[in-house]
């Protein structure tokens, strides 16, 4: 019901390189004067005696200032307030929880869940006022530090109900235990959804990959993935063979005809082939590899099948004569097959008809029927544009989810990519699918060492270096992946890294069309120009949100087939949704809503047997419209980086060479989505040429001790910061401190202070005295200002404390707010 901060300060103690900071200067001498009577402030503004030192922290004359007075009227008894009646502070509620206890599982690193090791690890959370995770920071580690990094990747995933204060969403700060249990274990069972996880093939565990010079530069030896396929593809087709006008016998093994053939009269043609060297060589596997690309690409994925498991039956007769590179490509293209049938029933599910009751939402009463008692795609489609709340409310409550009816087919898929690696594990296709499968799971742990396996075996393929990139910026080590995706891009194919590269999808439509006219020279300084004022953390030597744009593009590029299709532009632009939901129509049509928070989910539908997702018309109008407002967004726990204007208020040379600078900046108030949000403001100084040369984020901001700017002078009335950095000697400290809605709670309040000894836990109570009051006491009672802050400046006797480590507390009591407010800080007594 009532916010509270403080900021605890002392004279003489801060160096002079923190001399821009607003200082107090108080100090006292004297004993504590004991009152018995409660004193209650002067009216109008009170007179503040302080201790103006000069830059030797000598004492000097006395000045006066004036500070803010709050209200003269004595306060009410406490047994004569009436009782508050508002509406209860509500604390923030985590949404959705099988969800975050999906997400806590797929982040656990699978070599700890083998080996029985969990723990909890406390994490603090800053809920925005619109129950997003916006900050993420280290409470209580578990022990562990795998699982620490590990609960700090996954917290910003959290979705809150937010924190409200009489009635109004509010940001707070959250303490949440992110239990990692490992599955099948009784404390597991009451809160983790048995999944069994992912097995990817067996391996010793690698660290850096130890490549050769040849990867280092760049020039990568050949992969083995089909070696000698070609001489089995011959010797069964046999050396008197005319393959003239047929092509390459690469042609021939990929089912691709050469440039100016007729593509089904060349299939027809080379299928006949295939089918007499099926017969002439029994025990020849490559025959029937080569047959069944060429029955998939003319769609019948059934025979296709057929052929594979027939030339893994050849390959395990003989499996000593026969190739790895053909054995690994067998297993590899079964399991592709097998993939387009499970992914068809991937996150999908369905929602009875009647949870969409036309009352609720009756523009979309009309759009569709239902089928067999479910609510029919269109439907569905209608509710997210039109009551996308009132529809996320329901797929959250009723969604009945179907994807175990794949679960064979799932199976299958992901033992015949770990068969393909077993065979060959330098085979690029599989491996990748095994690599993405870890990424969709936000395994990232994994996902590294699963790619730098990867790597050892193809001695640096560019696309196992955007995977180990991807896994390293999930896990925030963006230097790191910066230094992948450089590595990777020296690899890439042309095409590939001008889609690596493209920032075109960021941009709105006149600037897009701008960027794409541009020669590849004038591209770079684009997306240099482009880049800068994004980076978000300017002190770091990375641009942590264009590392970002690469991993999102290098993960469109292979999930998608290319960052310009319609899933992978959107993935490029908006990063990873929150939530993907899919529903069938027959064996054909699938359709994806995908959650990117508030408002309508972006709708894609896919059509067998092309399985290329593209956008509903819906989906199409709906990005357009976002498009403008919102052209791109960063990841979880990101913030928006605006540069505000400033003012050189005054400066002086502090030495030959140095010099002090203090300057004046307006934040806007539309820079906080909501009445608490926080906001951090740093100070960078910038060389000539653009560079940073520093950045100062640890400033505190606060309001000016004198009202009058002729007051504001160095060694006059400032407040400065109590310097930690030496133990404090002085026998008074002040301590201001700002109290938040108070008077919407009550008509008054009790100040006073304590301290807790580090070392015993013993507290002890401090005499304080308000600025303005005469001598020193445990307590005094006070009136709220008007408005909704109230500013208090108090002196805390430290005159009896012994010298030790302590916890200094300042505590407001105000009724029928429930627990005290407090403000602390540590500090050393000397």
């Amino acid at each position: 019901a009532a916010g509270f901060a403080g900021l605890l300060m002392v004279g003489l103690g801060v160096p002079s390189a923190r001399a821009a900071l607003i200082r107090f200067v108080e100090t006292w001498a004297g004993g504590a004067e004991e009152v018995a009577e409660p004193l209650l402030p002067a009216p109008g503004p009170v007179q503040v005696p302080l201790l103006e030192t000069d830059d030797e922290g000598q004492d000097q004359d006395p000045a006066v200032v004036t500070t803010p007075s709050v209200s003269s009227a004595p306060p009410p008894l406490p047994s004569l307030l009436a009782p508050y009646d508002g509406p209860e502070a509500t604390f923030p509620e985590l949404l959705d929880r099988s969800r975050a206890e999906a997400l806590i599982l797929r982040n656990y690193p699978m070599s700890f869940q083998r080996a029985g090791i969990g723990g909890t690890v406390g994490v603090l959370l800053w809920v925005d006022s619109t129950g997003a995770v916006d900050f993420v920071n280290l409470g209580r580690s578990s022990g562990v530090p795998e699982l620490d990094r590990a609960a700090l990747q996954v917290a910003p995933s959290f979705r809150f109900e937010p924190a409200r204060r009489r009635g109004r969403p509010v940001g707070t700060w959250v303490e949440f235990d992110v239990r990692f249990e490992v599955p099948g274990s009784p404390e597991a069972s009451d809160w983790l959804p048995q999944v069994d996880p992912v097995q990817e093939p067996e391996a010793d565990d690698v660290g850096q990959p130890a490549l050769g010079p040849e990867w280092e530069h760049g020039s990568a030896l050949p992969a083995p993935g089909r070696l000698g396929a070609g001489d089995f593809l011959q010797a069964a087709l046999g050396p008197e063979r005319d393959l003239a006008g047929l092509g390459t016998m690469e042609n021939i093994l990929q089912g691709d005809p050469p440039p100016g053939q007729s593509p089904t009269a060349w299939r027809s043609q080379v299928s006949q082939l295939l089918e007499e060297a099926m017969v002439r060589a029994p025990d020849n596997p490559a025959p029937l590899l080569a047959l069944s690309r060429i029955r998939r690409k003319q769609g019948v994925r059934t025979e296709a099948r057929v052929l594979l498991e027939r030339g893994l039956q050849r390959a395990q007769r003989n499996p000593g004569a026969i190739s790895p590179g053909i054995l690994a490509d067998l297993h590899f293209e079964r399991g592709t097959l097998v993939k387009e049938a499970w992914m068809r029933t991937r996150k999908s599910g369905r929602v009875r008809a009647d949870a969409l009751t036309p009352s609720v939402c009756p523009q979309a009463r009309s759009s569709g029927g239902a089928t067999s008692g479910y609510a029919s795609v269109d439907r569905i489609i209608a509710w997210n544009y039109l009551c996308p709340e009132e529809l996320g409310e329901i797929l959250t409550r009723s969604f009945e989810s179907t994807e175990s009816e794949g679960a064979v087919d799932r199976a299958v898929t992901q033992g015949s990519f770990r068969s393909a690696v077993e065979a060959n594990p330098a085979h690029a296709g599989a491996n990748l699918e095994i690599l993405l499968g870890l990424a969709d799971e936000g395994r990232w742990n994994d996902l590294l060492t699963g790619a730098r396996r990867f790597l050892n075996a193809s001695s640096g393929d560019p696309h196992g270096l955007l995977m180990a990139g991807l896994a390293l910026q999930r896990l925030s080590r963006s230097e790191e992946a910066e230094t992948s995706f450089q590595k990777a891009m020296e690899r890439l194919p042309a095409d590939e890294l001008e889609q690596v590269l493209d920032v075109s999808p960021l941009l709105l439509e006149p600037q897009a069309t701008e960027y794409r006219r541009l020669s590849r020279e004038q591209q770079d300084a684009w997306r240099r120009s482009f880049w800068g004022p994004l980076d978000p953390i300017l002190a770091t030597p990375v641009n942590e949100r264009e590392v970002e744009h690469i991993a999102r593009t290098s993960y469109a590029l292979m999930r998608f087939g290319s960052t310009r299709s319609d899933p992978g532009e959107v993935w490029v632009r908006y990063g990873q949704p929150d939530e993907i939901r899919a529903f069938t129509e027959g064996p054909d049509v699938r359709t994806e809503l995908w959650d990117f928070g508030p408002g309508p989910d972006l709708t894609f539908r896919t059509l067998a047997p092309s399985n290329s997702m593209t956008l509903t018309n819906e989906g199409r109008a709906y990005l357009d419209e976002v498009r403008e407002l919102v052209p791109h967004r960063y990841g979880n726990g990101s913030r928006l980086v605006f540069s505000l204007p400033a003012q050189v208020s005054r400066f002086r040379g502090q030495r030959p060479g140095g010099s002090e600078v203090e300057m004046h900046t307006r934040v806007p108030i539309l820079l906080a989505t909501g009445p608490r949000d926080s906001l951090d403001v740093s100070l960078v100084l910038l060389a000539p040429d653009g560079d940073t040369l520093s950045v100062t984020s640890d400033g505190i901001l606060t309001f000016p001790a004198s009202p009058s700017g002729k007051g504001v002078a160095r060694g006059g009335a400032w407040m400065e910061p109590l310097a930690l950095d030496r133990p404090v000697q002085t026998h008074a400290i002040g301590a201001y401190v700002e109290l938040y809605d108070v008077g919407e709670v009550s008509s008054w309040y009790r100040l006073r202070a304590e301290i807790q000894d580090r070392t015993t836990g013993d507290i002890r109570d401090l005499p304080i005295q308000p600025a303005g009051e005469s001598g020193f006491r445990a307590t005094w009672d006070r009136r709220p200002a008007q408005g909704g802050v109230t500013r208090e400046f108090l002196s805390v006797w430290l005159g009896d404390v012994p010298p030790g480590r302590y916890l200094l507390r300042v505590v407001a009591d105000v009724p029928d707010a429930g627990a005290p407010l407090s403000a602390e800080q540590e500090m050393d007594r000397r």
